[in-house]
């Protein structure tokens, strides 16, 4: 049922990299050809260690190519959880790290002139539920009192400047979050890690993974690597290969449709402002305009692959959205899979074997993949980090992870459940 993404359709970045049928040393194996593994290659480099990046499939494969393009501002913990978890001080220093992702994205992009559409839009958190606008309110206090920046509180004529559409009653508007082209974009930093002197490889899976004395062996299908570091950049596609990983990774479905090109003129009587807007239940839908004048829509399923189900449901939910929009072809869908962890943070660890590892970005790694990428690479070297907090949060064990596809379809249906009811 799943179709051709539409990054991959309109990406202007086509460079293919070898299959592994070599034994090969390097300074720093990385298994994983997405925004984490490219961009710890990429910061690596630059400081002149050599690595070597396995993809199982073609860079940008999995989720790093697959998400909606939105960089969105702060974590999938609200301010006040944030707050309450580590205090003001390091909330401010974590909110003002998520801000710097999302501008190290524009100014790398930028600097090696990656064509990749990147662009400060903003967002809107959005909910059906009138009620939520005191969560919303109390959103906006803590993060104008404590991190120094304006938020809006949006409701009636003030939504509708955002969105054409009277579905949802209450909005968090945020400006600082971005936009861009995600598979252009790490397809484009992939040309200019391998151009710095990385080694890139394509279907190339790693298959086991061994450590004698300091060394780690990475065995592919038809190589292997030897290495004096190595980095897990795998995620919500994390497997057995990675017991630790295995163990502490939820992995959840998402989907996403791409209507056929629309008129500018409804476009801009639809979005306005070109926002990311998303819904803020359970199991979160998004949707925005694209630069080709479509609208992505985005939201979980059950399960995965794609199924004719998830499609007609994402189709019914743009169109209650947007009822003028019934009846528009829908020329792409598709999905992927996202990690999260327990706690629903982003963390930084080390296998028993000693192997990093950046994992469960729950929704937010367009953003913070970049700059998660700097500090694995600041851990290698042993250098003062941007932040330390992903370090030192522990990843905890997900409950019945021997069971998971009974565990995601579960928890599914009970935040479905749980989204209804409102």
């Amino acid at each position: 049922m799943e179709t051709a993404t539409l990054w991959e359709v309109t990406s202007e970045y086509r460079r293919t990299y070898p299959l592994l049928q070599e034994h090969i040393t390097s300074d720093v194996v990385i298994i994983g050809g997405g925004f984490t593994g490219i961009a710890s290659s990429y910061h690596l480099q630059n400081k002149g260690v050599q690595t070597v990046v396995l993809e199982q499939h073609k860079v940008g494969w999995g989720a790093s190519g697959r998400n909606g393009g939105m960089m969105n501002t702060g974590y999938k913990l609200s301010a006040a959880d944030t707050i309450k978890r580590w205090g003001v001080e390091e909330a401010k220093r974590l909110d003002q790290y998520a801000l710097d992702c999302n501008k190290a994205v524009e100014e790398i992009a930028k600097k090696h002139q990656i064509d990749c559409d990147v662009r400060m839009s903003g967002h809107v958190g959005l909910s059906k539920n009138k009620k939520k606008q005191q969560a919303f309110e109390r959103s906006q206090e803590l993060i104008e009192k404590h991190f120094g920046r304006k938020v809006r509180v949006l409701t009636g004529a003030e939504l509708q400047e955002e969105m054409n559409s009277d579905y949802y009653k209450v909005g968090l508007m945020d400006p600082l979050s971005y936009q861009f082209h995600p598979l252009d974009y790490v397809r484009g930093l992939a040309e200019v890690t391998h151009d710095l002197g990385a080694d890139i490889y394509e279907q190339t899976k790693a298959i086991d993974v061994q450590k004698t004395g300091s060394t780690f062996i990475v065995t592919t299908e038809k190589g292997m690597v030897e290495a004096k570091e190595l980095i897990f950049a795998t995620d919500g596609y994390s497997e057995k290969i990675t017991p630790e990983l295995h163990k502490g990774i939820f992995p959840l479905a998402s989907f996403v449709i791409a209507t056929e090109p629309l008129e500018k003129e409804t476009l801009e009587n639809l979005i306005p402002n070109n926002r990311n807007l998303y819904d803020t239940i359970n199991l979160v839908n998004y949707f925005r305009r694209t630069p080709d004048n479509r609208i992505i829509f985005g939201g979980s399923g059950i399960g995965y692959p794609a199924k004719q189900a998830f499609k007609d449901e994402l189709y019914m939910l743009l169109t209650s959205v947007f009822p003028r929009l019934k009846g528009v072809n829908i020329d792409y869908f598709w999905g992927g899979i996202i990690g999260a962890t327990v706690d629903k943070f982003p963390i930084i660890g080390r296998t028993a074997q000693g192997a990093y590892y950046s994992v469960g970005y729950t929704g937010h790694g367009a953003a913070q993949s970049t700059l998660h990428g700097k500090l694995l690479a600041q851990c290698i070297l042993n250098e003062e980090r941007l932040n330390t907090t992903f370090e030192n949060t522990p990843l905890k064990t997900v409950p019945l992870y021997t069971n998971k596809k009974f565990l995601v379809s579960a928890a599914n249906l009970y935040f479905r459940m749980l989204d209804k009811l409102g």
